[in-house]
């Protein structure tokens, strides 16, 4: 265990601890959510005593991950995170929503289009 408090990149709580499963290599793994970093006992070393751990380790697992940095960021129609997915800014739940509203318009109007036609 870490003496240390260390928050976890993903559910931003201060539960993340240290396992040592052999001298060459550290374990981060978080208590509440199913975040895991591995990386080198060099690279730990490196980075255990600084200043900004935290966002060290962000880094880190946004790096191996593909996350890019603005990937946190609020959907906008309903305010849920939208983490690693979503397009335009928007989760996929209100994708899905705004998708279904699309094709309803696109129903609607070609029948209106065909009405007047007759």
């Amino acid at each position: 265990m870490s003496e240390k408090e260390i928050e976890c990149p993903k559910c931003k709580n201060k539960s993340v601890y240290i396992e040592h499963p052999d001298e060459y290599e550290v374990w981060l793994k978080c208590k509440d959510c199913d975040f895991f970093l591995g990386m080198s006992a060099d690279e730990w070393h490196r980075i255990h005593n600084s200043p900004n751990l935290d966002s060290k380790i962000k880094k880190m697992y946004e790096k191996e991950h593909g996350i890019t940095a603005g990937s946190d960021k609020k959907c906008r129609l309903c305010g849920a995170s939208k983490g690693e997915k979503g397009f335009l800014c928007l989760c996929d739940k209100c994708c899905y929503k705004l998708l279904i509203l699309v094709i309803v318009i696109m129903v609607i109007g070609s029948y209106m289009v065909w009405m007047a036609l007759l």
